[in-house]
């Protein structure tokens, strides 16, 4: 028993715990960088993209970004490798269970409490700005019409959850877990969702504030991956903390000063 259990941990792939999050990152980086490029080119030969409304454009782009980038990271090992990724796999082959729905709110309290304390313990010990806020591609001012405000919940309330979810909790868990522990995959996967939030351009500083509180997001998130063996809880937990942050950022203003002490109100 011991030499097969010994024989099982040589035999473990154990580059994929950073080839797998640097495929998952690296592609939809890749995918954004590629699309401002060819943005850029397309109005250096005379297409006044430039003109175009920012919350159209910044929607359209957004679709784009996201869509391609899931296409992308699920295709190609396919296509290069045969490596078949199965609805199964990213946790989406059947609907959502009432179970999965009655616990979701129940993971997302769970997700606040546990937020709190690291975000106490990172503000304390490593001086992280918790009023830190994303930098994300809509603002108030952008905002004046009701399809405005629609497009951008659209982009970051159910279009953002979706794919990213797709992407980390189903996708990037799904394949660790097929090799790895659940606690050794729940901290790769959850440090990489982070890291893929630390970082938005040369422009911006670091999001250390925006990691942090997605690091610990994914922590739970993976839990109820685990648990059901599906990502809806995730997705939903996903859609109700930007949902929040969108109702304080963009429909209640006034009130976010009184509450971003106890709320990171952070898009993800």
């Amino acid at each position: 028993m011991l030499e097969s259990s010994s024989k099982k941990i040589k035999n473990r792939k154990w580059w994929l715990i950073l080839a797998l999050p640097a495929w998952v990152y690296g592609v939809f980086l890749a995918v954004e960088v590629i699309a401002s490029l060819a943005i850029g080119a397309l109005i250096k030969i005379g297409i006044p993209l430039n003109s175009v409304n920012s919350v159209i454009f910044n929607t359209v782009l957004s679709v784009v970004v996201y869509i391609l980038s899931l296409i992308v990271v699920i295709s190609v090992p396919f296509l290069v490798k045969k490596r078949r990724t199965t609805l199964s796999n990213l946790g989406v082959n059947d609907w959502p269970t009432f179970l999965e729905i009655f616990i979701s709110p129940f993971a997302f309290v769970a997700y606040f409490l546990l937020t709190m304390v690291a975000m106490s313990i990172a503000s304390g010990v490593f001086s992280v700005d918790m009023q830190q806020k994303q930098v994300i591609p809509f603002s108030q001012s952008m905002l004046a019409t009701h399809w405005q405000f629609i497009m951008a919940f659209v982009v970051l309330v159910v279009l953002a959850p979706i794919v990213e979810e797709l992407l980390y909790r189903g996708y990037l868990y799904g394949k660790l877990r097929n090799s790895f522990s659940i606690w050794l995959s729940i901290i790769v996967t959850s440090m990489a969702f982070g890291a893929a939030h630390l970082w938005v351009g040369p422009n911006s500083p670091l999001q250390w504030a925006v990691a942090v509180d997605t690091f610990t997001l994914s922590l739970v998130m993976c839990a109820t991956r685990e648990y059901t063996g599906a990502i809806w809880v995730p997705i939903m937990m996903h859609m109700m903390k930007n949902g929040i942050a969108f109702y304080f950022l963009f429909i209640n203003t006034g009130a976010i000063n009184q509450t971003e002490s106890l709320l990171p109100f952070i898009f993800m």
